[in-house]
């Protein structure tokens, strides 16, 4: 008993240290994801919550699976079932109801032949939504010798990535005919890189070309422990700049 007390305190103590939620029977994790593509005709919205769990000291359990179970305002809604029972388990949550800002909470509870035992809740925030001051507008001039890319301090995050990238598509109807999974998968090749805790960067113009098409992507994230990333807010805004 001494010995599982010892094991149960490290637990604890390295659960505080890296934003896991932790109880005798499940080591638990979250990550919050908020993606806005803005442009001047729509904007494309995708949020995704995952779960990630491995077992406390008592080990795997000998079940059939893992029900998930989602609340968002009143009441649970049976959303997954994950099966069989891993050493470690994954749950992605990508619905439309889940919106920025969203309080949400999640059950887990462990099915072993007809018999079903509560065994987990976690809630939390959903990240607030990104928004682009400037650019404005998916046809843009650059009167000077740098970009000014501003935006809606969040004041959920302390500081802001700022990146710009190149696409290969040659129009911007093209591009947004994409799926929005699609464009952030695109995304590979850095030609700017800044991260500011103001709400506006300059880009150096002479990194962009005339009339090729640019995306310029903002990301904060909510950081706990050793880099451990809790909630994640990104926006996308394309543009080509004019002759």
């Amino acid at each position: 008993m001494k010995k599982l007390f010892l094991i149960a305190v490290l637990l604890t103590m390295f659960a505080c240290e890296t934003g896991l939620e932790l109880n005798l029977d499940v080591i638990l994790k979250h990550t919050a994801e908020h993606v806005v593509f803005e442009t001047t005709l729509d904007t494309m919205a995708l949020s995704i919550a995952n779960l990630t769990w491995t077992w406390g000291i008592y080990g795997r359990p000998n079940a059939d699976g893992v029900i998930i179970e989602r609340q968002i305002g009143s009441g649970f809604d049976s959303i997954g079932y994950v099966t069989p029972i891993e050493t470690l388990m994954t749950f992605f949550d990508t619905t439309e109801a889940l919106e920025p800002g969203m309080d949400v909470t999640y059950k887990l509870s462990l099915k072993s032949g007809t018999a079903i035992d509560s065994m987990y809740t976690t809630d939390f925030t959903m990240p607030e939504a990104q928004h682009f001051y400037y650019p404005d507008t998916e046809f843009i001039t650059i009167p000077d010798t740098t970009l000014l890319v501003k935006f809606q301090d969040l004041s959920t995050f302390e500081e802001t990535d700022v990146e710009l990238y190149k696409t290969s598509f040659t129009d911007i109807d093209s591009l947004l005919a994409q799926p929005l999974a699609d464009i952030i998968t695109s995304l590979s090749d850095t030609i700017f890189s800044a991260t500011t805790t103001d709400d506006s960067v300059l880009i150096p113009a002479t990194s962009i070309d005339t009339l090729a098409i640019y995306i310029v992507k903002i990301s904060s994230s909510a950081m706990s422990g050793l880099d451990y990333i809790t909630d994640t807010s990104i926006g996308l805004r394309p543009f080509t700049k004019l002759p």
